[in-house]
């Protein structure tokens, strides 16, 4: 049990750690994604991720960067924290006996069934998350 609890303590805040790092790279991509298709002799919203940046920051302040942060802090965390336990979990179960190596089809398997875990519950929270960023641009 105490594996599991390191284990879930660990993803929960590499999901925070990644999330703080990553969010203003998703917005932008978000923002670049989903600008309108400008009228025929216009130039589009965003020139390039740089200038999608600065607008973002003229406009906002460095706070829009981290718009709608709330959600993804608690999936992102969650979301690993899941990778993290199930991975563990899974290693336990395809060691021949406690504290022995994992052969490399092992460690892929084990990865496999993490991911395949974290599949099932990221892809409703990927499409509200990307969603929310548009609706609030």
């Amino acid at each position: 049990m105490a594996d599991v609890a390191k284990d879930l303590t660990a993803g929960t805040i590499r999901g925070a750690a990644q999330l703080i790092v990553a969010h203003p790279f998703d917005t932008i991509k978000v923002k670049l994604q989903s600008q309108p298709v400008p009228p025929p002799g216009q130039l589009p919203r965003y020139s390039g991720a740089i200038d999608a940046v600065k607008q973002t920051i003229a406009a906002e302040g460095p706070r829009g960067l981290y718009k709608v942060m709330g959600a993804p802090l608690a999936t992102v965390a969650a979301l690993n924290a899941v990778l993290f336990t199930v991975r563990g979990q899974m290693e336990a179960l395809l060691r021949s006996e406690p504290g022995a190596p994992l052969t490399v089809n092992q460690h892929v398997l084990a990865g496999a069934g993490a991911g395949a875990a974290v599949a099932i519950l990221a892809t409703p929270t990927e499409l509200v998350k990307c969603r929310s960023v548009h609706f609030f641009q």
